[in-house]
């Protein structure tokens, strides 16, 4: 099965490649013998891929070779059987049908069809996965000239997830070798590795063909989706959107691989614009990907009238959901991720047949939910049931067991598992149980017991600085930061980023202000990103965003006034600012620490909605230990239910001053 990444080829109408009869002559011409009756042949293999019924085509090749031996097939005939093959996936009656072909090859091919029985070989090849026999047609038969032959092997890289050989073999062809099709499974390759570089190189070829080519691309939408697919994947939003604006008439498969591409690079608040925008105009119909999109947005704001609203659309529009596996999956999750345990558990229900999927969505639902147990329970009720590839369960069982503190569970699940199963995910999941639970020591040590067996891996290093800055151990973190830098250990920028932030943030915590600056200062001068946090919250269909100490928002002014009635309230409570959350030495504590983000949503939600009401607000990093603390006692002081779901989970803060994850974040 293809990539999710192959989407888009998925949904043309028909392979861009795939021999069909469009591509085949059918005219009646001078066979061997009995050419009538072999165009009569011919003509009901024909009718019979067209309508799609590619295992009775292949009953009439065998009647037809074992049956009728006096009726000699011709090179079209082969195509059709191939064709045959190629949909069924069936690799085996492929190899019989070319081993026929190769005994009849000099009496049935003539030499001016040879090229096209041999594509259609490689095609067969390359789609159902030995590539070394189709790379070996392709030399050996010097089809490099040859740009449908071409196309076939690039999109076969792709097909095997060998996509930098796809790439490397579009960019050696000549300029005048290419065609729409090159380009279009070219960009596809490039948005696979998410190289932003060779996505400018792409983009560079283009500008640079004929003004008449040039032209007759830009009008080709399938070419134009897949640059804005490439792009979005690459994170270059604004060529996205430039290369968006210059469509002329955008389809729905236009508006769907943008707001896909908005998701992917955390700006699921344009993902949720684009589908109100369809929906306003009535664009969206029976289209089953955007309101998987639109779902997946609202999960990862933790909307839930959002989420509750795109459920009932999919309702409206007549979609039989119900037996819909991928639509209850993406359901079950987006509620999950806004807190609906039981919605999300109602759904769960609703499978037939639990799949691996929705078991490992479940089991993650329940961990994120602060139901460590349940999630436990779950994977032992269906492990047994279970068989294959289990990663992405065994990972969202650990990392459930991180969220609720049961290492004696993790690491009875862990030693449960084959050696050669345990993935860098698996052994990563099992030191952030132990990072989380505070027992450093031993996370140091499972790193070590990787490290015998396998090559470095800096993100388990990152988990237990993330532990480190949980429990305050600035020795391990600086430790951990000089062993990673020092080392020349190949890192990406996200990980030298988050490994400095992370240290930089143990030494705050603890009061070392001055290092904390020092590790800052070199994140700055190497011009390593950071991400900055940012809350949202939906009130009355509106969302709104706010960033630390904003005041972009028109109703500041209130929102501040609010902030300080309620810090004058919780000051009463016997609160104190945790100053171990600065990054920095600051004049104003109280402005530093109480403009953070979510006390700015949290306080327009109290000046904008009836008492009672229960607040929810989504962030993309993980909340501070002040805010948290925070939270706690503006629920109780407002008698409101909060919900915050943050990088990591879901906080529930009860009328009673306690949250779900009973203070294990």
């Amino acid at each position: 099965m293809l990539s999710h990444r192959l989407s888009f080829l998925r949904r043309f109408s028909s392979s861009i490649i795939l021999w069909n009869q469009t591509q085949i002559n059918l005219k009646p011409q001078t066979f061997l013998s009995h050419s009538k009756e072999l165009y009569n042949w011919n003509v009901a293999m024909t009718e019979s891929n067209k309508h799609k019924t590619p295992k009775n085509t292949l009953l009439l090749f065998d009647q037809l070779i074992n049956q009728h031996p006096n009726i000699i097939p011709n090179f079209i005939t082969y195509l059709l059987a191939l064709s045959a093959c190629i949909r069924l996936g069936n690799l085996h009656e492929g190899k019989r049908i070319h081993e026929y072909i190769r005994q009849k090859w000099s009496t049935t091919v003539e030499s001016n069809e040879e090229i096209k029985v041999h594509t259609c070989l490689m095609q067969l090849y390359a789609t159902c996965g030995d590539l070394k026999t189709a790379e070996e047609i392709f030399l050996e038969e010097q089809l490099s000239q040859h740009i449908i032959a071409v196309n076939i092997l690039i999109k076969g890289y792709i097909i095997n997830k060998q996509v930098l050989k796809a790439v490397k073999l579009a960019e050696n062809l000549q300029k005048n070798q290419r065609n729409i099709v090159t380009f279009l499974l070219w960009a596809n390759a490039i948005a696979q590795i998410g190289d932003i570089q060779l996505a400018d190189q792409i983009h560079m070829e283009l500008k640079n063909l004929s003004t008449s080519t040039k032209d007759f691309f830009a009008n080709d939408r399938r070419l134009i989706n897949a640059l804005l697919d490439m792009d979005g994947k690459c994170g270059n939003i604004v060529r996205m959107e430039e290369t968006f604006k210059n469509l002329k008439e955008p389809d729905i498969i236009s508006f769907t691989t943008l707001a896909k591409s908005y998701i992917v690079n955390n700006l699921p608040m344009k993902t949720l614009a684009i589908y109100d925008y369809l929906k306003q105009t009535n664009q969206i119909s029976n289209d089953q990907v955007i309101y998987l999109v639109a779902s997946n947005a609202a999960g990862k704001l933790g909307l839930i009238s959002r989420a509750r609203s795109i459920h009932n659309d999919i309702k409206t529009a007549g979609i039989a959901y119900e037996t819909n596996e991928k639509i209850l999956n993406t359901l079950m999750d987006t509620y999950g991720k806004c807190g609906d345990l039981n919605a999300a558990r109602d759904i769960f229900n609703q499978f037939k047949i639990q799949s691996k999927p929705s078991i490992s969505s479940m089991i993650n639902i329940y961990g994120i939910n602060s139901q460590a147990l349940e999630a436990v329970a779950l994977y032992y009720q269906t492990k047994d049931k279970l068989t294959g590839n289990i990663q992405s369960i065994l990972i969202s069982v650990l990392t459930a067991c991180a969220h609720g503190g049961l290492v004696e569970e993790a690491r009875k699940i862990f030693d449960e598992i084959p050696d050669d199963k345990r993935s860098i995910k698996i052994w990563n999941a099992l030191i952030d149980v132990y990072g989380r639970a505070g027992q450093l020591s031993e996370a140091y040590s499972l790193i070590h017991q990787f490290e015998k067996i396998h090559s470095r891996a800096p993100v388990l290093y990152i988990s237990l600085l993330a532990a480190c800055r949980i429990h305050r151990n600035a020795v391990l973190a600086m430790e951990i930061h000089n062993e990673l830098f020092e080392s020349n250990t190949f890192l990406t920028d996200d990980q030298r980023s988050a490994i400095v932030v992370l240290t930089a943030n143990v030494h705050a915590a603890i009061g070392d202000h001055n290092r904390s600056f020092i590790l800052r200062q070199n994140l700055y001068r190497d011009k390593i990103p950071k991400y900055a946090g940012v809350t949202w919250t939906d009130i009355n269909g509106i969302i709104h965003e706010f960033y630390a100490q904003d005041v972009r928002h028109p109703r500041s002014k209130e929102i501040y006034e609010q902030l300080e009635v309620v810090h004058e309230q919780l000051n009463q409570f016997g609160y104190q600012p945790n100053v171990s959350v600065l990054t920095k030495e600051e004049n104003n504590i109280e402005w530093s620490i109480y403009g953070h983000s979510e006390r700015l949503a949290i306080a327009l939600n109290l000046i904008s909605t009836s008492p009672g009401t229960t607040i929810q607000l989504t962030k993309n990093l993980r909340m501070c230990i002040d805010c948290h603390e925070v939270t706690k006692l503006i629920a109780r002081l407002t008698q409101r239910e909060i919900i915050v779901r943050d990088r990591l989970r879901i906080h529930l803060f009860t009328k009673d001053g306690r949250c779900s994850c009973n203070d294990h974040f």
